[in-house]
């Protein structure tokens, strides 16, 4: 039993310093795969996750019938001898192209972002995928794979 004991002693320290000397090659590893690749992962990742990922449509829209609702109502106004009705479906008429042209833009600028968004994801994986790659091979070439 009390070689067992003395057994226990001898290998607590020799676990210790395992141990510290795994965070010792961590702590390298992480900062050389760092400054190989340029990635931290401890970062906040600098996604531009943007509110146009939905509605870009209806955004355009709103803006194009807000737009073509002033310039129908301003040209409508030039002329005195127009009856109001004939004015106010001049105006609307305005309105409905220019939010359809409103529509056709938001939905192209939604697409836009949505790709570049797409765009930056993958260029985050891939800078991942390289600062892990970079600290397992320097982690299996300090003696601790997998780690």
């Amino acid at each position: 039993m009390i070689i067992g004991a003395v057994g226990f002693v001898l290998t607590h320290p020799v676990a210790a310093q395992d141990e510290a000397a795994l965070q010792q090659a961590q702590t390298e590893c992480q900062s050389m795969a760092q400054q190989q690749t340029g990635y931290n992962p401890n970062a906040a990742p600098t996604t531009t996750t943007t509110q146009s990922q939905a509605g870009g449509r209806a955004r355009g829209a709103a803006s194009g019938a807000m737009a073509g609702a002033v310039v129908g109502h301003s040209k409508a106004n030039q002329y005195d001898n127009v009856p109001d009705d004939v004015a106010e479906e001049y105006t609307r008429n305005k309105m409905e192209d220019a939010a359809k042209a409103g529509a056709a833009a938001g939905a192209s600028r939604q697409r836009q972002e949505r790709r570049q968004d797409r765009k930056t994801g993958k260029q985050q994986t891939s800078a991942a995928n390289a600062f892990n790659e970079a600290y397992a091979s320097c982690m299996t070439s300090k003696g601790f794979p997998g780690k």
